[in-house]
């Protein structure tokens, strides 16, 4: 087999495999986001309303959304996850919650959560994927 041929071999296997590594990114990004939404304590629902993913940079906005089960707000991240298998390269996947109490309530300041949200899905998506294989 020539260089050329091993070349052309890996590209192959590459193509064949992005589509899955896409799929498993998406997924983390997506599981993740449903850990740090079903983990956010709940008053007017306006906190689990204001998680936001960014495929490739942070999406830094605040919206008056008002989402106390947190399902609508898991769809739309669903939506835009979606979109990750048209993305340039592999881009990071920000998931970010932009309200100034964020910080408060991650450090404990809730008794709905004492331990947070996003140490607590961080600690669970290592041990969920870390095993996980493509």
């Amino acid at each position: 087999m020539s260089v050329r041929d091993f070349e052309l071999q890996l590209d192959k296997e590459w193509a064949e495999k992005v589509e899955d590594v896409r799929q498993f990114v998406a997924l983390v990004g997506l599981t993740g986001l449903r850990g740090l939404v079903l983990k956010s304590p709940v008053d007017t629902g306006r906190f689990k309303g204001n998680w936001n993913v960014g495929v490739g940079q942070m999406d830094l906005k605040t919206t008056e959304t008002v989402d106390p089960s947190g399902g609508g707000t898991i769809t739309r991240a669903d939506r835009e996850l979606t979109a990750y298998a048209s993305a340039e390269g592999f881009p990071v996947i920000n998931l970010t919650n932009n309200l100034p109490y964020a910080v408060r309530l991650e450090d404990g300041h809730s008794n709905q959560a004492p331990n947070g949200m996003v140490g607590l899905t961080v600690a669970e998506l290592a041990a969920q994927f870390n095993s996980q294989s493509l």
